[in-house]
Order: structure tokens, then sequence, then C-alpha cells
């Protein structure tokens, strides 16, 4: 450490590398304090859509808060991390244009993935697993946070958002980001504080580009004033006056009204979603063992003796699990089953 120059020791405590890299870029050199407040409030809103959306795929609570706007060169992004991550590459194709990445580490990934398999989310921290089935289980996730997060974008702009499939994949640690964007530079990092309920608090990151995220400005502010002002014009250092246009407050779906038994309407909902399931109902008269030399001499007259005596009470198996009891009766010359004692699980 002593042999490195104030400026190199600025750099590390920026969250730059030590030596030759880039640092962290002024972003008000791009944007507006304004405009980049807008941008921490539209991430904000989009999350918090995203956070319902993976909650209710992996049954804990999740909350993404706190965003963080910064302005770095491509391959200084992840400097600061040690770790691989997954990353989904999303590019709009309605309504607004431009691509982002959004970023979690691979532990993170991990712990969400076995959480939605039905696992604790314990997951061993210096070497978590993530194979195909794991990644396709996050691809679903990532897939369901997107989808929330554009369809929150929708309500803001008035107008339907639409993104192409996400496309996952592996990103090595230190690795830049700019080949992901053309070779676009710097980017802009809009990180999030991620927390799953008595497990997990991390970041999660998003990545566009300066132009990606110009555009969504322009298209969700207009100039201040009265009447409908034209489209301003921004050159670099630039600080446009504006107001966000028509900006919906966020509704999301409140975990803790569950615990206060408010949450009756949202369980009757999720009930809807799989009520026409259809389930297999087998009436299971009795059994019998008989080895192979028994079933191989069996024929037409042939009697087999189960284990129930006549008069016994039938078993009611539904999907292979055994659920109640009941009496055989005959209804307009059908056969039926009356119930009259439903097993405890």
């Amino acid at each position: 450490m002593a042999n490195l120059s104030q400026a190199e020791i600025n750099a590390l405590l920026n969250g730059g590398p030590a030596a030759g890299g880039q640092t962290k870029e002024d972003i008000f050199e791009y944007f507006s304090a304004d405009e980049t407040d807008a941008l921490g409030e539209i991430g904000n809103i989009c999350m918090g859509a995203s956070a319902t959306a993976m909650s209710a795929l992996v049954g804990r609570r999740i909350m993404i808060t706190t965003p963080k706007v910064e302005l770095y060169q491509s391959e200084a992004v992840l400097v600061a991390y040690k770790c691989p991550f997954l990353a989904v590459d999303v590019e709009y194709v309605c309504g607004i244009a431009g691509k982002n990445l959004l970023i979690i580490k691979d532990f993170d990934a991990a712990v969400i993935t076995d959480l939605m398999m039905g696992g604790d989310g314990v997951v061993h921290e210096d070497n978590p697993v993530l194979d195909e089935i794991h990644l396709s289980a996050m691809s679903e996730v990532m897939n369901q946070m997107i989808g929330s997060a554009a369809t929150a974008m929708s309500d803001m702009m008035g107008e339907a958002v639409n993104i192409s499939p996400p496309r996952i994949f592996r990103m090595e640690a230190n690795g830049s980001v700019g080949k992901y964007f053309g070779g676009a530079s710097p980017v802009l990092k809009i990180s999030f504080d991620m927390e799953i309920e008595g497990l997990l608090k991390s970041k999660l990151l998003q990545i566009m580009t300066v132009e990606a995220a110009k555009t969504l400005i322009d298209r969700l502010m207009v100039s201040s004033g009265e009447g409908q002002a034209p489209e301003p014009t921004r050159a670099r250092g630039s600080a446009v006056k504006q107001q966000v246009r028509v900006v919906k407050p966020a509704s999301f779906q409140s975990f803790d009204d569950q615990e206060a038994g408010l949450g009756q309407n949202t369980a009757k909902s999720n009930f809807d979603l799989i009520n026409d399931i259809p389930l297999q109902v087998t009436v299971e008269l009795g059994k019998a063992v008989k080895n192979l030399n028994d079933v191989l001499n069996f024929g037409t007259g042939a009697i087999i003796i189960l284990d129930k005596q006549a008069g016994d009470l039938v078993d009611v198996i539904v999907n292979g699990k055994p659920i109640a009891k009941g009496e055989v009766v005959v209804i307009d010359e059908n056969y039926g089953v009356r119930i009259t004692e439903i097993l405890k699980a």
C-alpha cells in the first residue's frame, strides 16, 4: 500500500482498480440531479414489482429497495466484486427502445432456486450449486421478474412495453460488460439492496447504456411549464429542468396483510389458479400379494382373495395418496362411495 500514489488510493476507495484502470465517472456530466433521481425512482418501482413476482415463486418475502445510480467505464463496473454472476440480457421491443442487463451473484441465484425447488435456501457459500436445472429455474424467475417490471413501466408510460425473450448466461468476476452493449462506455449501474427474509442480504445490479437511460427519461418525463413543450435536446453536461409525466403510484401486494389476517382475497386468487387442474380419484376395494407363478396361472373364473372382508370400508385415493374411507353404495345402477372418514395428514 505504501507504494501506491494518493490518486491510486482514492481509486481504491471509490471502487476502481488500483492502477491503470478506470474509476467511477461523474454522473452529473451526463445527467442532471433530477434525471438521476428519476432513474432511481423508475428502477425502484420496477424492482418492487419484480420482488413481488419473485416472492410468489419462492414462497419467501423478498424486498428489493434503495437504488443507487452510478456511472462507470464498462470494464470497471464489476471490479469491486470477487464472485461470478448470472446475468439476464433484456431488450425492449415495444414502447421504448434500449437494452439492459440484470446481474445477480451466483450464490444469491443458488439460494433463490433452492427455495423455488422446495429447499430451505441454505447453500454453501464457497461452492453454490448451479446446474442446468438451477439455471432453468433461475431463468423462469428472471423472466417473471422482468415481465412484472415491464408491466410496471407500462403503467407509468400509459402504453404497452414489451421485451424480447430474456437470455440468461454466466459472467465471471471482474468481467467487462462493454461487449454486451456493442462496446459502449461508460455505462449506468443501478444497484439495489436485495433481502430474502431470514436468509440473505445482497445486491442486485441493473446495467444500461447512457443512451438507453436518456431514452427512458425522455419517454417518462416532459418539460415543465404550461402546454405541451417540444422534446428537449440534451447536450453533455446540460441540466434540463423536468417533471415526471403520469407516474402512477405503485401498488404491490403487502405480505404483512396475510399475517394480519387480511390476505384472504389473495389466497382465494391463488387457489383459483389451480382450481381446474384435473386429479385422478381411485377407490381401492382391497389388496392382495401374489408371487409371479400365481399370477401366471390366473385364468377366467379365478378368484383373488383380498385383504378386506365384505362390508369393510374402502379407501379413496387421489393421485396415489389416500385421503378418505367410505362405504360402497349403488346409485341408479352405478357403484358409488359414501365418505365416512377423512384421513388426517
